[in-house]
C-alpha cells in the first residue's frame, strides 16, 4: 500500500515536470508572437483554444455529468480561475519589457510564497524539509537571476512579482479546496473563467480588433505559440496539476513548477541565444536538489 502511494506521488511529481517543461517552452513561443499581436489578444486566441478544447472533452465525457451537477466544482473552478487569468494577464504584460530568463525567475518566486500562503489558510505549519526545500529553490532561483541586466525593467518586474503571487493563490486554492472533485471539470472551469477575463481585456484594451486580423494569427510563430500554449500549456497543463495536487501538498507543487526557470533559460538559450552563466547553471542544479529534499 505504502509502495503504491509512493509510486502514485512521484508519477504525479513526474507529470508536473513535463508540465514545467511544457511551460518552460511556452515563454519563448510567448515572446517571440508578442512582436505579432498584443498582449491581451495572443491571451484570448490562447485560451479560445483551450476553452474550445475543454468544452468538446466535457461533452464527449460519459463520466462528467455528475461532475457538472456539483456545485462545488463551479465554486472552486471560479476560485482558482481568478487569480490564474490574473497571473497570465500580469506574466504576458510583464513579458514585452524581460527576457524569458528573468520571467521565469520571478515566476518561480511562487515557492516561496505557496507555504507562507498555505500555511495562513490551514493554520498547519509547513514541516522543516518542506522549508529546506523552499530555501534551496529559492537559492537556486535568485543564482539564475545573477548578473541579469535589471534597469528600465521595473514596470516588467513588478507585474511578474504580482503574477508570482496569483499563482500562489492558484496552487494553494487547488490544494485546499478542489480535493474530492473531478479533476478535468474543476481544470475545465479555471479555462472558460481565464477565456471570458483575457477576451474583456482585449475588448477593453482596444485589442480585439487584432482578433480579427487573420494575418497575424495564421502566422507560423504565432499559431504555433496559441496551439502549444493554448492545448499543452493550458489545457493539458491544468488538468494535470488538478491530478496531481490529490496526490502533492501545494508546497510540493510549487517546489516542482520551480524547475520553470531551468527550462525557460534552457530553451532561451537553445532558441534565442541567451547565455547561460555558471551561476544560472548551479542555480538550475540546486532547484533539482530542492525536489529531493522535500517530502515527495
Amino acid at each position: 500500500m505504502l509502495h503504491s502511494r509512493g509510486a502514485s506521488e512521484w508519477a504525479a511529481r513526474a507529470l508536473l515536470i513535463f508540465v514545467t517543461l511544457v511551460w518552460g517552452a511556452t515563454f519563448t513561443l510567448t515572446k517571440e508572437s508578442l512582436s505579432v499581436l498584443p498582449v491581451y489578444a495572443f491571451l484570448s486566441l490562447r485560451f479560445g483554444v483551450a476553452s474550445i478544447t475543454t468544452l468538446g472533452l466535457a461533452i464527449a465525457a460519459p463520466r462528467g455529468s455528475s461532475a457538472w451537477k456539483d456545485a462545488r466544482t463551479w465554486v472552486v473552478g471560479a476560485l482558482a480561475g481568478v487569480p490564474l487569468a490574473a497571473s497570465f494577464l500580469l506574466q504576458t504584460e510583464g513579458l514585452r519589457t524581460i527576457t524569458p530568463g528573468l520571467s521565469g525567475f520571478l515566476t518561480g518566486l511562487n515557492v516561496a510564497m505557496v507555504p507562507v500562503l498555505a500555511s495562513a489558510m490551514t493554520k498547519r505549519r509547513p514541516d522543516a524539509r518542506t522549508w529546506w526545500g523552499a530555501a534551496l529553490a529559492c537559492t537556486g532561483l535568485l543564482l539564475m537571476c545573477a548578473g541579469m541586466p535589471l534597469s528600465g525593467r521595473t514596470q516588467g518586474i513588478v507585474e511578474t512579482m504580482l503574477c508570482a503571487a496569483c499563482i500562489a493563490m492558484q496552487i494553494v486554492a487547488v490544494d485546499r479546496w478542489a480535493k474530492g472533485l473531478d479533476a478535468f471539470a474543476v481544470a475545465a472551469v479555471e479555462v472558460w473563467i481565464t477565456a471570458v477575463m483575457t477576451f474583456a481585456a482585449a475588448c477593453v484594451a482596444g485589442q480585439w480588433t487584432s482578433l480579427a486580423d487573420a494575418h497575424a494569427w495564421v502566422q507560423p510563430v504565432t499559431c504555433m505559440a496559441v496551439l502549444v500554449n493554448g492545448l499543452l500549456g493550458t489545457a493539458f497543463a491544468l488538468w494535470a496539476q488538478n491530478w496531481a495536487q490529490k496526490r502533492l501538498s501545494s508546497a510540493q507543487t510549487a517546489i516542482t513548477f520551480a524547475l520553470e526557470p531551468v527550462f525557460a533559460a534552457a530553451i532561451g538559450w537553445m532558441s534565442l541565444g541567451e547565455a547561460m552563466t555558471w551561476p544560472e547553471m548551479i542555480g538550475g542544479l540546486l532547484i533539482v536538489g530542492s525536489m529531493a529534499v522535500a517530502p515527495a
